[in-house]
């Protein structure tokens, strides 16, 4: 296997990781919260960049955890956010463009990274807010 179809293939192997991650940390924080937490998957892979992620609804708020890698002239790029109910951006993580793919591969895993770790701590927070209003 030459270097370009080796890089792909550990390109191809972190987009499966990092939807595999994202669906577990859904599932987690779903069945940890339930009945008050529901997630969907951010799964697109048509357009100008193939996005992943997570969207958590809970009572009054919608969480939306995402990376993005796009394909350009020559390099990557990759970007990942945590937005708040369509508007507030909580955590933004630069769009980076690299022309190897192994470095947007091992930069996606750290975005996912990133995105994931605090993913529990979001979610209790808003829980614990929503309860603090209806008291």
């Amino acid at each position: 296997m030459d270097a370009n179809s080796q890089g792909a293939a550990e390109l191809l192997k972190a987009l499966m990781r990092t939807a595999a991650r994202f669906s577990e940390m859904g599932r987690s924080v779903s069945r940890d919260f339930f009945p008050h937490v529901r997630v969907e998957p951010v799964s697109d892979l048509a357009g100008p960049a193939v996005r992943l992620g997570a969207a958590l609804a809970l009572p009054g708020h919608d969480l939306v955890f995402e990376t993005a890698v796009g394909v350009g002239d020559g390099t990557f790029s990759v970007r990942g956010d945590l937005v708040l109910d369509g508007e507030e951006e909580i955590l933004v993580l630069p769009s980076v463009e690299i022309a190897d793919p192994v470095a947007c591969a091992d930069l996606l895993d750290r975005y996912a990274d990133e995105l994931l770790t605090p993913a529990r701590w979001h979610v209790q927070r808003l829980l614990e807010s929503c309860e603090a209003d209806t008291e």
